[in-house]
């Protein structure tokens, strides 16, 4: 499997003291640094999740009240359309930062988490892209559309047993679903195969 680009060089002191502000549970100077690396390197998975949990963290540490989240749902509306447009004409790099800033205020929203997990996919940042889609169902465990999409990434990046338990997870949710056992019958054969090269 592929391994997670590393933070440029450059980067680095502000990716460690983005950490470190983590672990020390300051996550707002966290989401900070860790925001400014990702604008500048946006394959830097592991600054990418990294900025994911801070947000996270930071929300349930001090969730929204209802009023503030109406606001924010509000004030989101005009930047996911622009965020949909920047998708529609290929800007896949203005609209992964929209998105970024987007579920800064709600990181728990399972639309915009499929978005970016999308978005990130066609920038060829496949690798955050499969974290997005995880993150989206340690929220929603039986949300289809993600289970779906992270099964078939996980299968084109050879992470077989992984693409196995999601579309197991599919099949549990809806025993007829066709792709589901299809799938699951390609990875039987595949495995078969690999056995056969091994010996």
């Amino acid at each position: 499997m592929p391994t997670a680009p590393a933070v440029p060089t450059d980067l680095q002191p502000y990716f460690e003291k983005g950490i470190q502000a983590y672990t020390q549970g300051s996550y707002d100077y966290a989401v900070d640094l860790l925001t400014f690396v990702i604008q500048h390197a946006p394959d830097a998975t592991e600054a990418r999740r990294y900025l994911r949990l801070a947000i996270q963290k930071r929300f349930g540490q001090a969730p929204p009240s209802l009023l503030t989240q109406l606001g924010a749902t509000l004030v989101s509306w005009p930047v996911r359309l622009w965020a949909i447009l920047a998708q529609l004409q290929g800007n896949y790099r203005q609209a992964t930062n929209l998105y970024q800033w987007l579920l800064s205020l709600c990181p728990r929203s399972r639309s915009l988490l499929m978005r970016m997990a999308w978005t990130l996919t066609r920038s060829g940042l496949e690798d955050a892209a499969l974290h997005t889609y995880e993150e989206l169902l340690s929220i929603d465990p039986n949300h289809l559309g993600a289970l779906r999409k992270l099964a078939r990434l996980a299968m084109k990046r050879g992470n077989d047993a992984l693409a196995r338990q999601c579309f197991e997870r599919v099949l549990h949710l809806h025993p007829a679903d066709i792709e589901a056992q299809q799938s699951l019958r390609n990875l039987d054969a595949l495995g078969t195969l690999k056995k056969g090269f091994a010996t």
